[in-house]
């Protein structure tokens, strides 16, 4: 697919898990998944969030401000807004050197006035000798997404464990982790219980939210070779749609959509369409199982108490406990094979023998 950045690149032969030995231990960064997930930028400096309506009195008053206003989305926006839409803009001055930034002078003034006295109290070296840009701006972030329309993203800390399906043309608060990669079929996988419960156990939690590390829950996912096949794309394409005409409709995002996807008693008026994520839920991770050969494991899908949740909040409609157990164990295997094989075989070969 011209323009997507293909993940998938695990060898068919190796997904046979009859072939593989049993394994302890934590999971391998595999090199297939490097260089595709990130932290959003973490800015330092209140002054450079605006209102919508700032950004706009600015862009009238010079059209060439567009140059570095952008929406600015975090965590918030992206659970709890029905379309995931940023709340505020920002002043962006990339990694440019003080005089080109200085240029737009309405936009340097106000991170003169507001931000530089905020970083001169800073022990940051950089973030005072380069005051008028992000802390970390994240550039590889940004020139690594600038081909694509949309990107992935995650909130980086959060109970339900949402992918968003984003356009790239703006900021990611460092509340977000942002995943380039832009078709239905790499969300159908992302979207999936089977990565979410690979994310819950290797991620880390806060009560009962789920930390989600990229580095951790990523990077070392064993992804299928049969990722990129036209029943992922179709049923990733059904289930967001769904799922935006119910956040659409309800007026509700992601976080109060998945409390009610989550809620065996929820008898509510969307309560039809919910019960369609679910069973669109349900073919995604039967679609991903068959991907990888595993058609004798049975999810026996239905409202199950997570151990590794907190008490008063641990019902989850997921796949059965002894499944989940023994597909962390298969996903861990395959890891581990997957880290071997790169390992002593050249990833750039390795690369071109899955490409068409």
């Amino acid at each position: 697919m011209e323009g997507n950045i293909v993940i998938s690149l695990i060898p068919t032969a190796l997904i046979d898990f009859g072939c593989l030995s049993l394994v302890i231990g934590n999971p391998f960064p595999l090199k297939q998944n490097a260089g595709k997930s990130f932290q959003g930028s973490i800015v330092l400096g209140k002054g450079f969030v605006l209102s919508q309506e700032e950004a706009e009195v600015l862009i009238k008053k010079d059209s060439r401000n567009k140059d570095v206003l952008y929406p600015y989305l975090n965590g918030e926006d992206l659970n709890n807004d029905p379309k995931q839409r940023p709340s505020r803009w920002i002043i962006n001055f990339f990694d440019w050197p003080e005089e080109r930034a200085r240029s737009y002078r309405d936009c340097f003034e106000i991170v003169e006035r507001l931000v530089k006295p905020e970083r001169m109290q800073q022990n940051d070296k950089v973030g005072k000798e380069k005051w008028w840009q992000f802390l970390r701006p994240r550039n590889e972030l940004y020139k690594t997404i600038s081909q694509l329309d949309q990107v992935m993203a995650i909130a980086l800390t959060s109970k339900t464990v949402a992918i968003a399906m984003l356009p790239s043309k703006q900021v990611f608060s460092h509340s977000l982790g942002v995943f380039s990669c832009s078709d239905f079929a790499m969300f159908s996988f992302m979207q999936s219980t089977i990565h979410n419960i690979w994310a819950w156990q290797y991620g880390s939690s806060m009560k009962s939210d789920l930390r989600y590390t990229p580095s951790n829950c990523f990077e070392t996912f064993p992804f299928s070779a049969l990722m990129s096949n036209g029943i992922l794309e179709t049923k990733g394409k059904d289930y967001f749609a769904l799922r935006q005409t119910i956040m659409t409709n309800a007026g509700i995002g992601l976080t109060k959509l998945y409390n009610r996807f989550h809620d065996k008693n929820f008898a509510g008026d969307i309560i039809s369409l919910v019960k369609q994520l679910r069973d669109l839920h349900v073919q995604i991770d039967l679609a991903i199982l068959n991907s990888y050969g595993w058609d004798d494991l049975l999810p026996k899908h239905d409202f199950y108490e997570v151990e590794y949740l907190p008490e008063n909040d641990r019902t989850r409609f997921t796949i059965h406990p002894s499944a989940r157990k023994e597909l962390l164990s298969r996903l861990l295997e395959l890891n581990h094979t997957v880290y071997h094989y790169e390992k002593n075989k050249p990833f750039e070969e390795a690369q071109d023998s899955t490409r068409e």
